[in-house]
């Protein structure tokens, strides 16, 4: 058996110093069981089965409910019945208290109006009810649209359209999803001394996280941001706020990028008081492949890059990514991805057919002084104090090619490039800095 509470818009009584938790229907549909599920912030559904032994008769739950709701300040529909759907459109359909008993349900949707499918189908898992169809085919109540034979019903209006008929008969399409409070995952720790070192401080932060890792574990939860509160003996809050790459609950590698993150920014005093304080967000599915090999976890990855941001700093780590400039040698920094996604290999072809000469190039991380002789415009030797280039005539040369950009900042760039061929064989590309007219090596051609 299920109850439906519905609460009309303009329902309320007008009670002075009645405020919205009193007249919640939430409040009172958890006060009769904990398996209930809210609808709409004015419609609930409730699992009345065993509150027979506790209020007597069906009907006797629902004036009880009736009463209840009145006491709060809030004048409410009350229907019972077999399933839960059939609940549903009897609350949204008549005032007062209204029971059916097992197996009546279909009879009792009968006579009432089509627009009630459109209330309790679920718009996420159902297309939006056709109304209008219906209007034209001549059928304006449950009970006809329920007499329609289904398998022409479904092949007028496709799927969906089975659904709104199994409403219009009062049959169960979705279970009852129990509603959850949202639950906090935090936890404080009063220290009789206080703390000034974090070796002490890791003992802590292991105790408060254990219970809480268990209870992420329990709801299938992860932490997706780690905030760690320290209370000063001055008084002051030293607060840290971690985001986590990945959703984890493991307490080794919570605890550890805590004591990282508070190595790299410590407590001006000594702590009298921990809380953490966790955001959740759904667990991690893994699913591995059998054909490639497995990649470190992201607690493993995340632990890593923390030891290296305390040592070096967290602006010195990270992925190069290309960057929107023709500057050369130009990349920003981004953080590492610790989350893998199997991507499918494809091997593809050159661009210029199977036949056709790539060349690689090497280039110089730091651009190599040069000297060149420069006939009618065009560069005829180089020479280079460098161990490793070499130097000599230049038989052949190809440019110049001019680059120039980032005129508005002080590290503006003005290139001319050119590749030339030496006598030894060797290729280069090298370039003069218009600004400075120096000259530079920058890479070697293969």
């Amino acid at each position: 058996m299920y109850a439906c509470i519905y609460r009309p818009p303009a329902a309320d009584d007008g009670r002075a110093g009645e405020g919205t938790a009193a007249t919640s229907i939430d409040a009172i549909a958890r006060d009769y069981s904990p398996r209930y599920e809210r609808h709409s912030p004015d419609l609930v559904s409730i699992d009345i089965r065993g509150l027979e032994r506790l209020f007597g008769s069906p009907r006797a739950i629902a004036e009880e409910i009736r009463r209840d709701a009145a006491g709060r300040g809030a004048r409410v529909h009350v229907a019972i019945a077999g399933t839960r759907t059939a609940a549903l459109v009897l609350a949204l359909a008549h005032p007062g208290v209204t029971l059916v008993m097992p197996g009546d349900e279909a009879d009792a949707l009968v006579p009432l109006p089509i627009q009630l499918v459109t209330i309790v189908a679920k718009p996420g898992d159902v297309a939006p009810v056709d109304v209008e169809t219906f209007k034209r085919w001549g059928i304006r109540t449950l009970g006809e649209l329920a007499a329609l034979p289904a398998a022409d019903l479904g092949a007028r209006l496709g799927r969906p359209s089975l659904v709104w008929q199994a409403i219009a008969r009062g049959t169960d399409i979705w279970p009852l999803i129990p509603t959850l409070d949202e639950e906090r995952f935090d936890a404080t720790f009063e220290l009789e001394w206080p703390v000034e070192n974090l070796e002490p401080l890791s003992f802590v932060l292991t105790r408060l996280l254990e219970p809480l890792s268990t209870r992420l574990e329990r709801r299938d939860r992860g932490a997706a941001v780690l905030h760690v509160i320290l209370r000063l003996v001055t008084r002051e809050v030293h607060a840290r706020r971690l985001e986590l790459p990945s959703p984890m609950r493991d307490v080794r590698t919570l605890r550890t990028l805590a004591l990282l993150d508070l190595e790299s920014h410590p407590p001006s005093a000594a702590v009298d008081r921990v809380t953490i304080v966790i955001d959740p967000t759904p667990g991690r599915v893994l699913q591995h492949t059998l054909f490639s090999r497995a990649l470190p976890t992201p607690e493993q990855l995340s632990t890593l890059l923390a030891r290296l941001g305390a040592v070096m700093g967290q602006d010195r780590i990270g992925a190069p990514s290309a960057v929107d400039t023709y500057r050369p040698g130009a990349f920003a920094v981004k953080p590492f991805a610790t989350d893998h996604e199997a991507q499918a290999v494809t091997h593809r072809a050159p661009p210029d057919g199977p036949g056709a000469i790539h060349q690689a190039m090497r280039r110089c991380r730091q651009p190599v002084p040069a000297r060149v002789t420069v006939e009618a415009g065009r560069p005829v030797r180089l020479t280079t104090d460098r161990r490793g280039f070499a130097g000599g005539t230049i038989l052949r040369c190809a440019g110049p090619w001019r680059s120039s950009g980032d005129w508005w900042s002080s590290q503006r760039y003005a290139r001319e490039e050119w590749d030339v061929a030496l006598g030894d064989g060797a290729v280069y590309r090298i370039f003069q800095d218009r600004d400075t007219q120096a000259w530079f090596i920058d890479a070697i051609v293969d």
